[in-house]
């Protein structure tokens, strides 16, 4: 997800031809001005229609969901900026609070491109209620697909959907075609987590439609989510017992952590915990809490910094026996309410499952916190689901000559720095931007108008090198929760 903060910035501007910006202010012959909530600036609002089944071309027409974020400096246009989320299944359009503040640096001289694409948001949303609509801490704390909601899901959402045609494929015709309907010569990526995959095979089937991308956290095509999520993920919380124990305070307060933590493991694989919370009206109710439930909070808690500087507490007041600061974990944002579950189940199922090996999971996942119940379980879902097409070449190493610019975390539990590293290294005009204490993205750190920075300089002139990025070293973690 999106950042909510802005940045203030100088950018510079390059050069642009007048028939793009021509080209351009066609939007304002497909889209309407609109007035969205909480957005203070007026925004164009629109649909585009794709085909639901590109192989057969006929059938179900999804109208996709756009909204634009016109320039605030149209006579210096440069390439608009198609933004690309994560998940797979996050609305993208949600991130128009971010982009329309009058500061934001993306917007000066960009048009900004905001697309749920099919299956998310507005899109024909493959939204699971019974997956998703988790209204009291015990259904929060259930098997993350049990066999009954997906089923229901399944049934449900192919009242309105071919399911087999939610791939990532699609969803990258789907952008070219956006772009060709918006009247725009070129388009520049600025993509997120699994938006980074899609990016890639943009710049993989239509290379000519783009000027620069941004891959931040990227993921390859062949990543076999999520066989390597339980090794990533146990890789950050060794890092984060060594860096809790050279840190003073976190020393300090937790002097044993990581033994507090695999005494904590053993019992709850032995049995799960007992514990107790005050529900909304105020009354005491006992709750059992299983250890595959802490894994998977503690495994979101490690995605960012700030995240991670709560764990050392939470793990240490659960070994006491004190459940409250992780239960207190269930209130509040739920990104539950913007992803569409039916849609990750589309693309995983399709592009990663079914590629996983029965006979490497052990391997994978051995010595780990997480154990193997991500793959199992989503190996359970996907047995009840149905398999799009995946074309020949989709795991194909992706070349390209088109400029990248590439962010990478050293405490990423997902996309680790070797993933960027490998990426990067089939991608003849690319800059690796490599940020330390960064997670799968970077909330909780100082100074975050740094990234903003170097993202926007890139992307105001991507054939320029990018030799500026001193101030990531200006990016820090939080201090530890220790009370």
């Amino acid at each position: 997800m999106k950042r909510f903060y802005v940045a203030l910035v100088f950018i510079f501007v390059g050069h642009v031809s007048i028939a793009q910006q021509n080209n351009t202010r066609a939007i304002f012959q497909k889209l309407q001005y609109c007035k969205i909530p909480g957005v203070k600036d007026s925004v164009l609002c629109g649909t585009c229609p794709v085909i639901e089944n590109r192989e057969t071309n006929k059938g179900r027409i999804i109208n996709l969901n756009i909204i634009v974020v016109p320039a605030l400096h149209p006579d210096s246009l440069l390439a608009p900026i198609f933004d690309i989320e994560g998940g797979p299944g996050i609305s993208d359009t949600k991130n128009v609070f971010f982009y329309a503040a009058g500061a934001n640096p993306y917007r000066q001289y960009h048009d900004v491109v905001l697309i749920d694409v099919r299956g998310t948001g507005k899109s024909n949303s493959l939204y699971c209620p019974s997956l998703q609509d988790k209204k009291t801490l015990s259904e929060q704390l259930e098997e993350m697909y049990p066999a009954a909601a997906v089923k229901e899901c399944y049934e449900e959402l192919s009242k309105h959907a071919d399911l087999t045609q939610y791939t990532t494929t699609n969803v990258v015709k789907d952008y070219e075609d956006v772009r060709k309907w918006l009247g725009y010569d070129t388009i520049e990526l600025f993509s997120l987590s699994y938006g980074t995959r899609v990016a890639q095979v943009y710049m993989k089937l239509f290379p000519l439609s783009i000027e620069g991308c941004v891959l931040w956290s990227p993921v390859t095509t062949y990543a076999r989510m999520p066989l390597y999520h339980a090794q990533y993920a146990q890789d950050v919380l060794n890092k984060l017992f060594e860096d809790c124990m050279n840190d003073p305070a976190c020393h300090e307060a937790f002097p044993d952590l990581q033994n507090e933590f695999e005494v904590l493991m053993k019992r709850g694989i032995e049995q799960p915990f007992k514990s107790s919370y005050k529900d909304s009206a105020g009354n005491v109710q006992p709750i059992t809490i299983s250890w595959d439930a802490v894994q998977t909070k503690l495994r979101t808690l490690l995605y960012t910094p700030a995240g991670l500087s709560k764990i050392p507490y939470i793990i240490h007041q659960a070994y006491l026996g004190n459940f409250s600061p992780f239960l207190l974990l269930y209130r509040g944002f739920d990104v539950n309410r913007i992803l569409s579950e039916g849609f990750y189940l589309c693309v995983t199922c399709s592009e990663d499952v079914p590629f996983i090996n029965d006979n490497e999971i052990d391997s994978a996942t051995k010595g780990t916190f997480m154990g193997t119940y991500r793959v199992d379980v989503q190996k359970r879902a996907c047995a009840n689901w149905v398999r799009g097409d995946v074309p020949k070449d989709f795991f194909d190493t992706i070349h390209t000559d088109v400029p990248v610019l590439i962010f990478s975390g050293g405490m990423d539990p997902v996309t680790p720095p070797a993933m960027a590293r490998e990426i990067a290294t089939h991608l003849s005009n690319s800059t690796l931007v490599f940020i330390e204490p960064m997670g799968h993205t970077f909330d909780g750190l100082s100074h975050p108008e740094c990234f903003d920075r170097i993202a926007a300089s890139f992307l105001n002139n991507p054939t320029h090198a990018i030799t500026d990025t001193g101030c990531v070293k200006e990016m820090l973690p939080p201090a530890y929760k220790v009370k």
